[in-house]
């Protein structure tokens, strides 16, 4: 791509707009796991929010059926774990090598749309409906992972993730396994309810664009939907650092700034807006990383 096209496309990208999409949970007042904790109301709400996310993420109401039965039943660490990922697995979702920080963070995200994901990354039981991330795991694999830490779930599923996105990422042919996820291969393979991903290269150095970024980042959050976004440098430390390096998910906003699992340390971190703007400063929310370089943003279905 030159240069007058990569400019022409960044500046066809607007502020990703709401257009219908209802949350697909309430993102105010703390996670999503203690929205629902210490109570039976709580417990019952907990139950039909399982319910809802499960049919939205399936379609199939076996699935949501069966999926809120288990959750119902685990104790309640387990429910919250369930109900909230990021906010409780970050360390064990960790990425499983060098090259998985993008396959993590797809999987991170899948999860958090998807319960009936989440209810077997957390305890190890698989319904009779499986995720698409599950379809073609052979039944003996899936026995031995049932009892194993979650720690080994995520990663078989980050390997799953990380095929599936660069299988034909390189004009029709496999991405090289050592450069980690393309972000138009994690874009094609990204799974989140009611909406579809698109990739968008991300020029810091324009401050309309990048304020246009960060403000389709913010309201994709205020809609429920995490946002992975890829940093890395700038060709002051040479040009293999000035391409993205590294995958993060926005998945909330709070005081300070957006809340963002980094899969390399498996934590959440707190990154100001004003860190996103000025760039230069490492940051450990971005991997240690100083810039935005590229990110996945959301678009209705249809």
């Amino acid at each position: 791509m030159t240069g007058l096209q990569l400019t022409a496309l960044l500046r066809r990208l607007g502020p990703w707009q709401g257009g219908g999409v209802a949350a697909v949970w309430p993102r105010a007042g703390g996670s999503a796991g203690d929205a629902f904790a210490g109570t039976a109301d709580g417990a019952a709400d907990g139950a039909a929010e399982i319910r809802r996310r499960t049919l939205a993420a399936t379609g199939s109401v076996a699935a949501a059926e069966e999926t809120t039965r288990v959750w119902t039943a685990l104790a309640a660490d387990a429910q919250a774990a369930v109900l909230d990922p990021a906010g409780t697995m970050a360390n064990a979702a960790r990425q499983a090598d060098a090259t998985t920080c993008g396959s993590a963070v797809l999987t991170m995200l899948t999860a958090i749309g998807d319960p009936s994901l989440a209810v077997w990354l957390v305890t190890g039981t698989v319904g009779s409906v499986r995720p698409p991330e599950l379809a073609g795991a052979p039944a003996g694999a899936l026995t031995l992972l049932a009892t194993a830490p979650a720690e080994r779930r995520f990663a078989a599923v980050q390997r799953v993730l990380k095929r599936r996105s660069t299988a034909t990422a390189l004009f029709g042919l496999p991405w090289p396994a050592a450069l980690g996820t393309p972000p138009w291969g994690a874009a094609r393979v990204a799974r989140f309810p009611g909406v579809t991903f698109h990739h968008q290269p991300v020029d810091d150095t324009d401050q309309v664009h990048l304020r246009r970024v960060l403000d389709a980042v913010e309201q994709a959050l205020a809609a429920g939907v995490p946002v992975p976004l890829y940093s890395g440098g700038d060709s002051s430390g040479g040009w293999a650092t000035a391409v993205p390096r590294h995958v993060v998910l926005a998945v909330g906003r709070g005081p300070g700034g957006l809340r963002v699992f980094e899969p390399g340390q498996g934590r959440l971190h707190t990154v100001s807006r004003r860190a996103l703007a000025t760039g230069g400063t490492p940051q450990p929310g971005l991997g240690g990383w100083p810039h935005l370089a590229w990110l996945l943003l959301p678009y209705p279905v249809g």
